[in-house]
């Protein structure tokens, strides 16, 4: 039976202001200097895809916009309100309105498939049991888990944590989704439903997403922008077919070819 999800209740907010912008974040550890001047912006509804090679600052970058981790000079702002000036109240307001994709999935291992995607339900709202059980089987149905709500981690495959992992992220009808590495450890049969989830996720209840990955069929399959960078800062970013027709070189190195 198809899933009934239903769409998220949004505030509306005014269309000329991004639904994320970073402005000239900077951020190092220790003597590391992770981001070096990263600006850009994700209009609501879009989905925004960061392209790099390992320790390029791309999975911190998600981390400032959730306020996991504060910029040393810039700013970071979710429809308007800057992440780091919020106190301990807003970034948990601020939290509750995200979905969080994490590369492992970050399932319970003593948790069935069932309880860990109804977890952030028990722990945050104030929802009936019965509730709670409907809403978890519409997102385990929308990602193709029903037959294995029973089931623990140690038991199911690697895409179909991943699937387990954005069925618990989307089960709060978060506003905005941050996905880290979706395609991480996944075969290229497995990584392009994780694709198509994503894009049917975008389309179906316009959510403003970020996608953190390395390859080039998630990127061009669901990002309406995509940026590259290198060294912590980007040095290209656009629309799909602007990146597609980039001649700059590790834009080619990145996207010039087929998974």
């Amino acid at each position: 039976m198809a899933a009934r999800v239903r769409e998220p209740s949004v505030t509306r907010r005014p269309d000329d202001v991004p639904a994320i912008e970073l402005v000239d974040v900077h951020k190092s550890f220790g003597n590391f200097d992770v981001l070096r001047g990263i600006t850009f912006s994700v209009p609501r509804g879009k989905t925004f895809v960061i392209m790099g090679g390992s320790g390029t600052g791309k999975s911190v970058t998600l981390k400032h916009i959730i306020g996991i981790v504060q910029p040393d000079s810039g700013d970071v702002l979710v429809d308007g309100e800057s992440v780091p000036r919020m106190d301990r109240k807003g970034l948990m307001h601020l939290r509750k309105r995200m979905g969080y994709l994490f590369q492992d999935g970050a399932l319970i291992n003593w948790m069935t498939i069932f309880d860990n995607v109804a977890l952030p339900l028990r722990e945050n709202t104030r929802m009936s049991k019965s509730e709670i059980e409907d809403r978890t089987m519409e997102v385990c149905e929308l990602v193709d888990l029903a037959h294995s709500i029973q089931k623990f981690p140690a038991n199911i495959s690697g895409g179909m944590k991943k699937r387990a992992g954005l069925a618990r992220t989307l089960v709060t009808e978060p506003e905005v989704v941050l996905y880290d590495e979706p395609n991480a450890g996944l075969d290229p049969v497995m990584s392009d439903k994780i694709n198509q989830l994503i894009l049917e996720v975008q389309e179906r209840f316009q959510v403003t997403s970020v996608v953190v990955t390395h390859k080039r069929a998630c990127a061009y399959t669901t990002g309406d922008m995509i940026a590259l960078i290198k060294d912590g800062v980007i040095v290209e970013q656009g629309t799909r077919d602007y990146m597609r027709a980039s001649d700059h070189p590790l834009v080619r190195a990145f996207l010039g070819g087929i998974d």
